[in-house]
Formats: structure tokens, C-alpha cells, sequence
């Protein structure tokens, strides 16, 4: 129900200042271009920091040279944003029998590899995978399904996810141009805390 004492504890804020020092010191820019994937394959960046989505178009431009690897370790071990697009069932729905009955056809394997094909997401389950060359065993996107299962971190389970990583991306542009991390951050808090509460706390 609050981002108060994780978005902007002490750990928060040492990142912040890790992160912003990356820039200071000249290893990384304050700003990518609008395409940050085009700007790693046009050698204007040494490392891409995506996701799997970005796996394909790479590899394409630059096949055995490519070198796909887990964040860095900040003292827990590395850590990846789990989870992707999630559907459910409210409890508002005026017909769950067809809304269970779609959930349960989208969960089928060949219907969870045909998403993930759009998408560019990590298949789900096995089954899903096996379906899809580049992510079965030995696939060159199998990769991708390790390091999620190692290190994945499941994303805050609410709503107002998109609204936290919105605010959370904004605090991070401002401390890259050289906002306080503690102020960016505690404003993101606020914002977040805001949201949350004019709408009941996502409890309905």
C-alpha cells in the first residue's frame, strides 16, 4: 500500500547515487537516442541493457559476437524484472464462465508460444518453449528462460504497476540530470502513495 522506505530507503538511495555515478564517470550517457537497442548495434553503446524482446534484432547484427548476460551483482546477487502481461478475472465480470474459458484457452501451449512470438517475452512453461525454436533446450533464447527462472524478481502484483514504474522511470531521468537521489525519490513515493490511495488502495 506505500512505496515509503522501499523506493526511497537507504539501499535506494546508495544505488541512486551508484547509478548516477556511472554517468559522472563517464561510462555510460545521461540519455540514450530513441532507439536504444539501434544505438548498441551502431557501436554508440558498449553494453544494451533490455530485455529477451531485443534478443533477435541483435543477434541478427552481430550472430556469435553477442554476448547476452544477468545485471550486475550489488551484493545479492543479480536481479531480473519477472513477470509480463497477466490477464484476470474481475470481480465485477458479468460472465465468468467465458472469461474462465478464454483464460484456459490462452493458457494452452500453442496459444502461450504465439504470444510470446509477438511479444518477444519468455515462454511461460515447457511446454510453451518447445514450441518455439529459439527457446527450446539448446535455442539461442533459451538463455533468456535461465536467467529468469535464477534471477527473476516478480514485479509489484497490483494495478498501479504501470503507474510506480512511470513515476519510478521519471525519478531516475531526474537523477541522471542531476536532481538529488533523496528528493527524486521521495517525490516518486509521494506520487505512488497518491495513486494508490485515490484508488482504495486497488482493493476493489
Amino acid at each position: 500500500q506505500s512505496a515509503d522506505g522501499a523506493l526511497n530507503g537507504d539501499k535506494a538511495v546508495e544505488w541512486a547515487k551508484w547509478f548516477r555515478g556511472l554517468a559522472d564517470q563517464g561510462f555510460m550517457a545521461t540519455k540514450s537516442g530513441k532507439d536504444s537497442t539501434q544505438d548498441f548495434l551502431n557501436n554508440k553503446s558498449g553494453i544494451l541493457y533490455t530485455g529477451s524482446w531485443a534478443g533477435d534484432k541483435a543477434r541478427a547484427a552481430l550472430g556469435d559476437d553477442l554476448a547476452v548476460m544477468p545485471t550486475v551483482d550489488l551484493g545479492n546477487g543479480p536481479k531480473i524484472g519477472g513477470a509480463s502481461w497477466q490477464w484476470g478475472v474481475t470481480s465485477g465480470c458479468n460472465n465468468t464462465d467465458a472469461a474462465m474459458d478464454y483464460l484456459s484457452y490462452s493458457l494452452k501451449p500453442e496459444n502461450v508460444a504465439a504470444v510470446i512470438k509477438a511479444t518477444g517475452g519468455i515462454p511461460a512453461t515447457d511446454e510453451a518453449a518447445a514450441l518455439i525454436p529459439a527457446f527450446a533446450e539448446g535455442g539461442a533464447n533459451r538463455i533468456f528462460m535461465e536467467f529468469s527462472r535464477k534471477y527473476a524478481v516478480l514485479r509489484p502484483e497490483t494495478p498501479a504497476y504501470p503507474f510506480i514504474a512511470t513515476e519510478y522511470g521519471k525519478a531516475v531521468q531526474d537523477i541522471l540530470a542531476g536532481a538529488d537521489p533523496k528528493p527524486a525519490l521521495d517525490k516518486a513515493v509521494k506520487a505512488i502513495d497518491a495513486n494508490i490511495k485515490s484508488n482504495g488502495g486497488y482493493q476493489k
